[in-house]
Parts: structure tokens; C-alpha cells; sequence
């Protein structure tokens, strides 16, 4: 062939086709193979035809995508010109000497007609027909998009000239063979599609609406039982994409509670129990302990013995009021993906978990609902009382007016250029990604005595990209009634706020 183009092949387990698509392309000026961990012969076949070809190159990568694992083929190859081809599929005769007439020009891509066939036959129905591919382009002016399935070309400006000749595509032998193709690509493409809407209906409307295109309006029904075969499994794998990133969506990550606590043994009784009645259980709870006494650890062995999830006592010394201290070191103990943080003295409603599971998102702080109990309350709910009885508009989770002040609320980093302070920051009741908080560096741990370290790490966290949003009428967690901790240090911990909004800093340290 005059042009000097580069083939490149993505490969894996092709062992029954490797050979007649190689076997098509020997004209060309070099072919670069790319494994994606082969387990069948399709390498041995590779390797045999490399011995009477020395244009073939073989190179192995793990799956990192076909965007990404085409794009490396291409960076292996010596020539401008690539053309991309599948290893399922065979360069006809008369597209060669096509392309071998061919004034090639860099402003083109050139597309080239595919024939699918199913069992051998070509299917000219079922959305499979009329099928052009972007196949040949030159490389400093097209490249392919990073998608981990569904690829495609990526250029400026560039023109489509269609081919008349082109590929045999082998695209499926059997029922098999295209139920495992499109279990894998619907994987793929809930994956690449991750965090965009879905849902069962959606995945019904479309898997229904594909099956009646491609069987009536595509004209599978020609093709007797084939073309339902084809229609019928085009429908599944629209409904199994839907499905799939539904579900991908709805996963949780998993959850560590932190309950911080010093020396309250009566209060954090009272927790641990709200925590064994919640209705979707954390994977572990960490105890962060600022220095309390053998009473404390006493208590916490004693819920070991029965506690429904993990449960784990982070201790320090006592060396005064270190709250930043104790949180990071059972921040860092942690093996959760999501950190939910309370005081020792907040009773959770059963459905606490769930609800900050509901609005967690990356790169966002999430400041959960306070009901806060008068003296006589507390005394009730210590004697056994259920804080269901206890009658208060906060303690009503309402849905619609969750997700209203959710929407509403959001503040970010451009706040601080107006105003220095947020109200209404508690660490009390507060959720956030781990890796998020690992960003900043946790709490800053220069703050010492009660004050400002909720305010002063949520500061960082918007500087770090995060943004703070507000969770009222949801995440409800009753406050027990005592006496406030010493103001002393709030002074002095302000101006340490007050030091990171100058600087913008994310980091404390």
C-alpha cells in the first residue's frame, strides 16, 4: 500500500476471528495489536502471524476503558494515518483498493459502511443498517474520546467522507454471545454514566421503546426469529443500562458514625441505645473519647457485648478540651467512606442515617437537623421516655421542606468575600466524605477549648472546593439538655477562625 497507515486492533479472547481481520489488513504499512489479558489463543494466533509478517507489533494492557485503551494503540503507532478496526471484524477486498486510491487529506475522517451479521447473515434491519464507521483519520487532528464504552472520534472542523466499501463485522455467532456482549457493555455504560438520572421507569420506557423501533419501525421482523433475537436483546440492554446505573446510583457508602464524648456516661447510654434502634445501622462507631474516666470504657464494653454493628472506643488523654484532636484520630481510625459526626449527647431519630445518606454527595458538607430538649425533656428521656412523645415542629421530618431548604441553602467559598461568618454551624450533627475531609487535613487541632472549630474546618472545606448545604426537617438528632462548656478560649479560637478566611487556607497545618 502507497499510504503509510497504521492499523490498530483492540483485542480480547478473539481467537475465532483474530486471524481472517489480520489476515486483511497484511498490505498495511503496520498493525499495532493491542491485548486487553487475552485468555484463549487469540495471542498464539497473533504471534503466529507475526512470524510471517513483521509489520505486526503485539502490546498488552489491562482494561482501562476503549476510549483510553484505543487512543494508547494509537500512540504506539510510527505513522500519522491510523485506521482503527475491531477484531470482530474483516477489511473487505474492494475497500482496500479504495483506500488505496485515496488523496488523503487531514481534514477528513473517512467513514466506511459495516455489514453485521448474525449467525452469518447480514442484517439489514434492527437499527443495525445502514452502519458507518469513522475509521480512518489522522492522528494530530483526531483522536478518541476518554468514554469507557460507546467511543468515538473527537476533532475540530473536520469532514466525513463516506467510503463505498468497507467491513464485515462478525458480530454475533449466537443468543450467547450476544446476551454476554450486552451484559458487559450495559456494566460499562452505568459506570461511565454514574451519578446521572435514573430510574425503573426510565429503564422500562426505553427497553420498551427500543424493542418496538427496532423489530417494527427497524424491520426485525423480516428476519423471522433472528430479527426478534436481535430486537428482543437490543430492548434488554437498554432497559439492563437503565437498570444497572439505577442501581449504581443507589448504592450507599458505607458509613462511620462518630460519637464524641467526655465523661458523660448517662448521655452517651442514652445514644448508643438510639443508635441499636436506628433503622439502617452504620458499618462501625467510633467512640471519640477526649480523656474520660474508667466509667466510660466501662459502659462502652459493656454495649460491645451486643451492639448490632462494630463498635470501637478512640481514647485519648485527658489534657484539656482537645475536641479537633479526638475527631481526627477517629476520622483517621475510620474505615467508612462517609463520616457522620454527633456529640455524645444527641439522640438520633431512627431514621438519622438514612436521611444523610439520602442528600451525601462528594465535595459537600452536610449540617443536620438540632432539636434541642429543656431540662424536664432530657429527664424524661433518660428515665426511658421515647422522644417520639416529645411533640416539636423541628422533630416532624417533612421531605418537601427537607429538600427546599436542602436546595436552597448551599454556600460556598465566594461567601467569604462579602461576610466572615456563617451562623448556624454545629459539629454536633454534621456528615461529609472521608476523602473530603482528608483534603483539608481534618480539624485543625490548634484550637483549644470550646469554639469555633466547627466553623473554622467548614471554612476550609468550602476553600477546598466543598460546599456547605443545610439538612432541616431530616437527619434529626434530639439535644440533651446540660449545662454549656466554658467560653474562655472563643476569643482566641476566633482569631485562628478568623486567620484561615484571610488566607484562604485549606490546610491548618
Amino acid at each position: 500500500m502507497k499510504s503509510k497507515i497504521s492499523v490498530c486492533i483492540l483485542v480480547k479472547n478473539a481467537q475465532n476471528t483474530i486471524k481472517e481481520c489480520l489476515e486483511s489488513l497484511k498490505s498495511f504499512d503496520e498493525i499495532i495489536l493491542l491485548d486487553n489479558e487475552s485468555s484463549d489463543d487469540t495471542l498464539k494466533i497473533a504471534s503466529e502471524f507475526q512470524s510471517k509478517f513483521d509489520n505486526l507489533k503485539i502490546y498488552s494492557s489491562e482494561f482501562i476503558g476503549f476510549g483510553a485503551l484505543k487512543n494508547l494503540a494509537i500512540s504506539y503507532a510510527r505513522n500519522d494515518w491510523i485506521f482503527s478496526i475491531d477484531s470482530d471484524e474483516v477489511l473487505e477486498a474492494k475497500a482496500i483498493d479504495e483506500i488505496e486510491n485515496l488523496s488523503l487529506n487531514p481534514q477528513n475522517i473517512y467513514a466506511m459502511p459495516r455489514k453485521n451479521l448474525y449467525k452469518g447473515q447480514w442484517i439489514k434491519a434492527c437499527g443495525w443498517y445502514p452502519d458507518y464507521v469513522l475509521r480512518l483519520f489522522n492522528k494530530n487532528q483526531a483522536k478518541f474520546n476518554s468514554n469507557f464504552v460507546h467511543e468515538s472520534l473527537e476533532s475540530k472542523d473536520l469532514n466525513i467522507v463516506k467510503l463505498k466499501n468497507g467491513l464485515r463485522h462478525y458480530a454475533y455467532n449466537d443468543i450467547y454471545s450476544l446476551i454476554e456482549k450486552m451484559q458487559r457493555y450495559s456494566t460499562l455504560w452505568a459506570q461511565q454514566n454514574s451519578g446521572k438520572n435514573s430510574s425503573i421507569f426510565k429503564a422500562v420506557l426505553h427497553g420498551g421503546f427500543k424493542f418496538v423501533r427496532d423489530y417494527a419501525f427497524k424491520k426485525g421482523f423480516l428476519y423471522g426469529y433472528k430479527g426478534f433475537v436481535i430486537s428482543f436483546c437490543n430492548a434488554l440492554g437498554a432497559f439492563f443500562k437503565y437498570t444497572k446505573l439505577y442501581e449504581l446510583n443507589s448504592k450507599k457508602p458505607s458509613v462511620s458514625l462518630i460519637i464524641t464524648t467526655y465523661n458523660s456516661e448517662k448521655y452517651l447510654e442514652q445514644v448508643l441505645k438510639s443508635v441499636q434502634n436506628l433503622d439502617y445501622l452504620p458499618m462501625e462507631v467510633l467512640i471519640a473519647d477526649d480523656g474520660s474516666g474508667v466509667a466510660t470504657k466501662n459502659l462502652i464494653e459493656r454495649f460491645k457485648s451486643n451492639f448490632p454493628c462494630k463498635l470501637r472506643h478512640i481514647w485519648q488523654e485527658d489534657k484539656g478540651f482537645r475536641l479537633s484532636q479526638i475527631r481526627n484520630k477517629a476520622i483517621n481510625s475510620a474505615v467508612g467512606e462517609y463520616i457522620i459526626n454527633i456529640d455524645g449527647d444527641m439522640i438520633l431519630e431512627p431514621n438519622f442515617i438514612l436521611d444523610h445518606l439520602k442528600f451525601a454527595k462528594k465535595k459537600q458538607f452536610l449540617q443536620g437537623s438540632r432539636v434541642v430538649l429543656d431540662e424536664s425533656q432530657t429527664g424524661f428521656i433518660i428515665q426511658g421516655g421515647d422522644t417520639s412523645e416529645i411533640k416539636n415542629f423541628k422533630s416532624k421530618r417533612n421531605i418537601l421542606l427537607a429538600n427546599l431548604i436542602y436546595k436552597s441553602s448551599a454556600v460556598r467559598a465566594n461567601f467569604f468575600k462579602k461576610r466572615d461568618f456563617i451562623k448556624g454551624i454545629r459539629g454536633c450533627n454534621m456528615s461529609f466524605y472521608k476523602s473530603d475531609c482528608d483534603e483539608t487535613g481534618g480539624f485543625n487541632e490548634n484550637f483549644i477549648g470550646w469554639g469555633r472549630e466547627d466553623s473554622e474546618f467548614v471554612a476550609r472545606f468550602l476553600f477546598s472546593g466543598g460546599e456547605l448545604r443545610r439538612l432541616k426537617f431530616f437527619g434529626i438528632a434530639y439535644h440533651l439538655y446540660h449545662a454549656e462548656n466554658s467560653r474562655a478560649m472563643l476569643e482566641e479560637n476566633h482569631q485562628i477562625y478568623l486567620k484561615t478566611i484571610r488566607e484562604k487556607r485549606v490546610k491548618w497545618r
